[in-house]
């Protein structure tokens, strides 16, 4: 795999990632002595020691003698040399040290023979190996602690780059990387997946000739998608071209817009998704450009394709939905305008005739005229009436009784009017909710009664509603024919919106709607709001 501008050359195995330091290289971090080599290198200078104080008493050779005195460097330069240059700063005064504690005889005996000359100079000697190993101990150390920091980094770089590369192959969005030319360079496994392999279908060339092969954009993704992300590559990420908006830097997410959308700022929230077919299955992708890399032949895009199809289509859903919700509006004015020309308004003109009969009455004319009774029974049926056309707009036992009352009227007239058995139960504590959470959940069983009424061919309709502290449970259960599931609803199919309806008036009180249902096994309404209303803001 191929990484963006900035990613390091992957690796090819995880051995590979992790750095190691021969036995002759700089010394580790680690202190000397737990090294064996360390303190076969202290057992080689205490055998040097012996092997001096042996060649002394067999050469009859005096303790105090300056020559034997000064050999102290000569013995041990090459150990305190090894030492420092291997264990650094520690191992060589380490080593000082040691050589210090097997002089401490020599030292003694110059002492107690009063020779001043042999005991400066061996104190000389060993001040000279100390800062030997001092000069060399600090220079090996200090290209030891580099060489533990470039080595840590380098670690920390790899295992950066080996993130990147699972986070990349393991993304589920396609993921496409543009160079300046508008070709392909990388893609994961599922752009792969989505747009094709990587590897194209071309004629094997001559080995000396061959060179991998390289995909066009507009090959890979098509023409529209193309043609925003290399608008936003050639532009910087101004597809407009305005000045206005400035060009922005590597690493400035874009959201592939048309030309009218790129002075809105909310344009990216109307970005028309391209439609693509992968495993056999119509998805929906919105490109999302960045840039990265510096100007010139060295920029480059990454392009993430952004899954929305479900969220497209509940768009588009809702919007069909919003616009039956309007009709449904303008419908209800028509139904009730016709309702009170036809009703009310006819039996108010009636009442006014039987009035002005009344009047006449009073002069001599062959008909009886109306009695009062009869005007009063008029009167009655129109307030009937006007009451009919206010309980179908809003149902008064909701404002009155609460919702409880209100579901179970509605259940026993849907009973009454189809004939079949309705159940309805309740559970836990019941209490007055806000006026929203109940207005949401009798319009949902209000609907889902409806639908048992109007599609189900049900014989029995049972309703629970189950009060929590903080929640509560209505189910709708019929034995109806049931529907398919796996039918997707569409608004240009032109099927009913009822079930969207009820999902979207849950949504809008913070609650969730389960519908479940199979052909020949009933319907099931399941909503589950809480008992406060949420900010809708």
């Amino acid at each position: 795999m191929t990484g963006p501008v900035g990613a390091l050359p992957p690796t090819t195995s995880s051995s590979a990632a992790v750095p190691t330091r021969g036995p002759s290289g700089p010394p580790s971090a680690i202190a000397p002595w737990t090294d064996s080599q360390f303190w076969i290198l202290q057992v080689v200078i205490l055998a040097l020691v012996l092997i001096r104080l042996a060649m002394t008493v067999s050469f009859d050779l005096a303790p105090t003698n300056l020559v034997l005195e000064l050999s102290t460097i000569a013995i041990f330069f090459v150990p305190v040399v090894i030492a420092a240059l291997r264990y650094g700063l520690v191992g060589g005064l380490a080593t000082v040290a040691w050589i210090a504690v097997l002089s401490v005889p020599g030292f003694a005996e110059a002492a107690k023979h009063g020779d001043t000359a042999a005991l400066w100079a061996e104190v000389f000697q060993v001040v000279v190996l100390a800062v030997l190993a001092g000069l060399i101990g600090q220079r090996v150390s200090a290209e030891a602690t580099s060489r533990d920091q470039a080595e840590s980094a380098l670690q920390a770089r790899l295992r950066a780059e080996m993130l990147y590369e699972d986070i990349f192959e393991s993304n589920r969005s396609p993921i496409l990387i543009v160079d300046a030319d508008g070709y392909v360079v990388d893609s994961n496994t599922s752009a792969d997946r989505a747009f094709g392999s990587s590897t194209n279908e071309v004629q094997p060339l001559a080995p000396e000739t061959a060179v991998p092969p390289r995909r066009r954009l507009v090959d890979v993704v098509g023409p529209e998608a193309a043609a925003v992300v290399l608008a936003h590559l050639v532009s910087g990420g101004d597809p407009a071209g305005t000045a206005s908006a400035g060009t922005p830097s590597a690493g400035t997410p874009y959201a592939a817009t048309s030309s009218e959308d790129a002075e809105n700022p909310d344009a990216e929230e109307r970005v028309r998704p391209v439609a693509y077919e992968v495993d056999g299955q119509p998805v929906l992708y919105r490109p999302t450009a960045t840039l990265v890399g510096s100007t010139g032949s060295d920029r480059r895009v990454q392009v993430i394709f952004e899954d929305v199809t479900t969220e497209t289509r509940r768009h588009d859903l809702m919007e069909a939905y919003a616009g039956q919700v309007v009709l449904g509006q303008e419908e209800e004015r028509r139904h009730i305008a016709q309702e009170l020309h036809d009703g009310p308004l006819q039996t108010l003109i009636h009442l006014c005739r039987q009035i002005d009969s009344l009047d006449a009455a009073q002069r001599p004319l062959g008909t009886a005229p109306p009695t009062l009774a009869s005007l009063r029974t008029t009167v009655e049926e129109t307030v009937a009436e006007l009451r009919s056309l206010a309980k179908g707009l809003r149902p008064s036992v909701l404002d009155d009784l609460g919702l409880v009352a209100s579901i179970n009227q509605v259940l026993t007239e849907a009973t009454d009017r189809q004939g079949f058995q309705g159940q309805f139960d309740v559970s836990g504590s019941e209490r007055r909710l806000p006026p929203a959470v109940e207005l949401a959940l009798f319009r949902i069983a209000q609907e889902a009664v409806t639908n048992a009424e109007r599609h189900a061919t049900a014989a029995q309709v049972t309703i629970s509603l189950e009060f929590a502290d903080d929640s509560l449970r209505l189910l709708v259960e019929d034995d109806g024919v049931g529907f398919d599931q796996d039918h997707e609803v569409r608004p240009e199919d032109g099927h009913s919106l009822g079930l969207p309806g009820m999902g979207e008036r849950a949504r809008l009180v913070g609650g969730r709607l389960k519908v479940r249902s199979q052909p020949g096994r009933g319907t099931t309404v399941e909503v589950l709001v809480p008992t406060k209303v949420p900010d809708l803001d």
